[in-house]
């Protein structure tokens, strides 16, 4: 695993090893924010659901930082190893008071990782449109494909579902859908939610009406983008909460 000061021309869409990119608004203690882009696990969204929400996030007063993950070829124990390492480096961070992390669709299979497989947990996610399960038939099989590869057997699809790796220590979870999402269906995120529920870990759900897949910061469907709003709020209220 890399770590490097933020430069935008250093990240591509098919990293061909994890890449921890930082970019720290100052020299303050500040709560950190760790971007997880999507692409299916066959490239990275970049510039769609990587360095638009660092700029989102940084006029808001976070730290933040874009995982530039490995994706193709993936051997899944090496993957967790290296979020284990993104969290121990991270922990050890001077300037960062809290650890958020935010995921896209593939994205946001990584950070249900983080928070339900990783030794150090962050303090809460956030999941946009997430990859939560690889054995249901809503499950989106070319990211289950592409993240197991070789090492696809219903053994590890369990293993590596989010839904079914939800305890009592899962981070609580700030996570957003669109009905209309046909390339990863919401109900990922309802199974996510009920799993969630079951084991009490604070939730907050939304499911908008319209909106395709992927969209991010983009202002096509207005009603839907209230999400930025909710997300702040949810983050500002995690903050507090976890400073008492």
């Amino acid at each position: 695993m890399r770590i490097l000061t933020y430069l935008k021309e250093e990240l591509t869409e098919e990293p061909k090893e994890t890449t921890l990119s930082l970019a720290l608004l100052d020299n303050e203690i500040r709560p950190f924010v760790l971007i997880c882009p999507g692409g299916g696990y066959t490239h990275l969204a970049i510039e769609k659901e990587g360095t638009s929400i660092q700029n989102w996030l940084h006029s808001l007063g976070y730290h933040t930082g874009i995982l530039s993950y490995q994706v193709k070829d993936i051997n899944p124990d090496l993957f967790l190893q290296e979020l284990n390492d993104v969290m121990t480096y991270l922990k050890q961070e001077q300037l960062i008071s809290k650890i958020f992390v935010i995921g896209f669709s593939a994205g946001g299979h990584v950070t249900g990782l983080l928070g339900t497989k990783a030794t150090i947990k962050p303090d809460g996610l956030l999941l946009c449109y997430p990859v939560v399960s690889f054995i249901e038939k809503f499950s989106h099989q070319g990211s289950c494909e592409q993240f197991l590869g070789k090492y696809q057997s219903e053994q590890n699809k369990l293993n590596f579902s989010i839904e079914k790796n939800v305890n009592s220590n899962t981070p609580p979870c700030f996570i957003w859908h669109t009905a209309e999402d046909t390339a990863v269906p919401m109900a990922n995120s309802l199974t996510l939610a009920n799993a969630l529920n079951q084991h009490q870990v604070p939730v907050e759900l939304h499911i908008f009406p319209e909106g395709h897949h992927g969209l991010g910061l983009l202002p096509d469907v207005p009603h839907t983008l209230q999400w930025k709003r909710l997300a702040e709020n949810w983050l500002i209220n995690m903050t507090k909460e976890r400073e008492k």
